[in-house]
């Protein structure tokens, strides 16, 4: 039996398309979820048309503070020990990406002597601090896992420390691909005008520096006296804004809407009706590559080649970069691109399937 473990939101966007295609070859699988995210979970499961999933390991949690990502590592690890499924029918067990969660099912699938199938391989930053635990992660989980579905030649390059006996598979892109082609169908593209940006900013590093932080919410506001912001919000990051006293600021001012997270498809939607994206999110560079999508990256590095030297451009948290991106995109429209004629989720579940029997 196939296990899926999946534990952030992000995780199951780039998932899901995997366990369409594990349903529609009508391949035995497990849908596994380990409860680090919990919100708007169930609505991204309904927009892809996905069978819920058939275990949670730890129920109505958002680990979205340190304290709170130690409490769920701790019920987690209790929750494995009284699941005989992982030990006695397990055959292959698949992580995504360079969360905890996947660490945990790395190390799970280590400890328990299961073949390790890890997507999203071979991404690196080459430096361990930045971001920080990812980039670590990417490392260790690496080291352990048996196969590596790497989205490109350079993520496949990258993967010259891994274990002995380990097989690696290039599917040429990432399973965001997939999402981005199912989400993009049940759109009606002619009803979207762009007439605002969007913002979608979560990361430990962002947050948690006080000075990158106040400069990113100073920015925000700068742009935003040029167009409407439409700001996605993260639990985590609405917590840091209420917490420092940016949400009153922000929410008082005209041109910026504090939204709730959404479906994967609304997502998509509103990603097509923009003038760019201001993320600090690799999936997100990702989609936007992909869709054509002008992206500002508020990061000093990124694990991630796509739509470097395009539409995608590195902050560096400089004020003249960043207004000059601005000022050139709102004179400046774009298209949504054509997807290519690559479909890596059915290339992973070929090969899972192989692996499984």
């Amino acid at each position: 039996m196939i296990t899926v473990l999946i534990g952030t939101k992000a995780q199951l966007v780039k998932m899901a398309p995997i366990i369409r295609e594990l349903r529609d070859k009508e391949v035995p699988y497990r849908f596994v979820l380990t409860g680090q995210h919990a919100e708007t979970m169930g609505d991204l499961i309904d927009s892809f048309g996905i069978r819920s999933a058939d275990d949670i390991l730890v129920e109505n949690g958002e680990s979205d503070t340190q304290m709170k990502l130690i409490t769920w590592l701790y019920f987690a690890i209790k929750a494995v020990r009284r699941r005989k499924y992982f030990k006695n029918d397990t055959s292959v067990l698949v992580v995504h990406g360079d969360t905890l969660s996947t660490l945990f099912g790395t190390v799970l699938g280590w400890m328990y002597g299961i073949p390790v199938a890890h997507i999203e391989a071979g991404l690196r930053s080459f430096n361990f601090f930045n971001p920080f635990p990812e980039e670590l992660i990417r490392v260790i989980v690496s080291r352990l896992s048996d196969v590596h579905y790497c989205s490109s030649d350079w993520a496949l390059k990258n993967l010259r420390s891994v274990k002995k006996g380990s097989i690696l598979i290039n599917t040429k892109e990432n399973t965001i691909l997939d999402s981005l082609r199912y989400s993009i169908a049940q759109m009606k593209l002619s009803e979207y005008k762009k007439t605002y940006a969007v913002v979608s900013l979560h990361r430990h590093e962002n947050l948690s520096n006080p000075t990158k932080f106040k400069h990113m919410m100073s920015m925000l506001i700068s742009i935003a006296d040029m167009l409407t912001l439409k700001f996605i919000l993260h639990p985590v990051t609405k917590n840091k804004l209420q917490a420092s006293g940016w949400y009153e600021k922000l929410a008082r001012h005209k041109n910026i809407e504090l939204k709730a997270r959404m479906d994967y498809v609304t997502f998509t939607s509103v990603l097509a009706s923009s003038k760019f994206l201001i993320t600090d999110g690799g999936s997100n560079q990702e989609e936007a590559y992909h869709m054509g999508l002008p992206c500002l990256l508020f990061r000093e590095k990124t694990e991630r080649n796509e739509g470097l030297g395009s539409n995608v451009v590195i902050s560096n948290y400089n004020e003249d970069v960043i207004l000059n991106f601005v000022k050139k995109r709102l004179v400046c429209d774009w298209r949504l691109k054509k997807l290519p004629d690559v479909y890596p989720s059915a290339e992973i579940v070929k090969h899972l399937t192989l692996l499984s029997k």
